[in-house]
């Protein structure tokens, strides 16, 4: 993102997530033990043993809960997840108002039927997008990930289809797994609008479905205050139900900064004047290699805040991704905790 935005993402970037060892799950260079495959939260996971459903349709039915995984399994030294048999059917369909008022917990335990917005119950200016595929959140979000946050494209105006697609395929990735997940401010995805506006680019279908959710996202919370969209797609081969929690849990951190002046100046001054040069180094470090840039503070920030306090998957992020000691990075963690206004 560009230094006057925070950032957007883990946007859970998935290079190689394929079922099977995916790439930065090779052992690792000497005096680094091989271990959960490194990635900016969600790339290169081993994303094993998926539970697969799907959501019960009719009117008024927005989606059905989750089963419980009856069990796991566990690969020669990265965690996977394995479930005995087809998930069970949920017999009670939830049925929720328009948008629906859901905590984070019920979001994680239930796949969505049809793609829809959901509102957080913790901080309702948070709206989270569900989707039921990756290859629909990619349809509907990577062209604003490609303005907002993605390295070495450009911020003042929007790619046109073919630029898009010729940036996914170089990145590696595919247009399905591009992000696993997505965050926007509000004042981001207003920019996003108004420049597809003013230069006539043609939005496809679930980009200008994401439009509508966007305005009824603002017609809904109190005029001059911030909102933020996230979204998960339902999980499904590539993507287990572990991995699509913490995807949520991580994005909805960047919804709370967003949304939360008071906390998004906790993390500020913490980052400025309590971490320490090499500190900030370290978790810069890893950064970049994920592919943020380090000269954006305040995307530094937001980023080592959701990763410390929003991540709690270690497949995702653990000290040895900033090469750190555990004890360590637990002081950190605890560090940008003190003080830090809860949800």
């Amino acid at each position: 993102m560009d230094g006057n935005t925070s950032d957007d993402t883990v946007r859970l970037t998935s290079r190689g997530v394929v079922a099977g060892l995916p790439k930065g799950a090779e052992p690792g260079p000497p005096g680094r033990p091989a271990g959960p495959p490194e990635g900016r939260l969600a790339r290169r996971m081993l994303l094993v043993g998926l539970l697969a459903g799907s959501g019960i349709g009719g009117a008024f039915v927005l989606w059905q809960a989750a089963p419980p995984q009856p069990g796991t399994g566990q690969a020669t030294g990265t965690p996977a997840i394995r479930v005995d048999g087809p998930p069970a059917v949920a017999t009670t369909p939830i049925v929720l108002a328009d948008p629906p008022l859901a905590t984070e917990a019920e979001i994680a335990s239930a796949w969505p039927a049809a793609r829809s917005m959901v509102r957080l119950k913790e901080n309702p200016r948070v709206f989270v997008l569900l989707f039921t595929s990756l290859e629909e959140q990619g349809a509907a979000l990577n062209r604003m990930a490609a303005l907002i946050e993605k390295a070495g494209l450009p911020r003042d105006r929007l790619l046109e289809d073919g630029e898009l697609a010729a940036a996914i395929a170089r990145s590696g990735d595919t247009a399905a797994t591009w992000y696993l997940g997505h965050d926007y401010a509000g004042a981001d995805l207003a920019r996003f609008f108004n420049l597809a506006e003013r230069d006539g680019i043609r939005l496809n279908a679930l980009e200008l479905w994401v439009r509508d959710r966007f305005e009824e996202a603002r017609a809904l919370t109190p005029a001059g205050t911030e909102v933020a969209l996230v979204s998960v797609p339902n999980p499904d081969t590539r993507l287990d139900a572990p991995a699509r929690a913490a995807i949520l849990r991580h994005e909805i951190g960047h919804g709370h900064f967003f949304t939360r002046p008071d906390l998004a100046a906790h993390v500020l001054r913490v980052w400025r004047e309590r971490f320490t040069e090499q500190e900030r180094a370290a978790i810069a470090g890893f950064l970049a290699r994920e592919g943020y840039d380090p000269s954006n503070e305040r995307l530094m920030a937001n980023e080592a805040m959701a990763y410390l306090l929003f991540t709690p998957d270690p497949r995702f992020f653990d000290a040895h991704h900033v090469g750190m000691a555990g004890p360590a990075l637990e002081r950190l963690r605890a560090t940008m905790r003190d003080g830090l206004p809860l949800p």
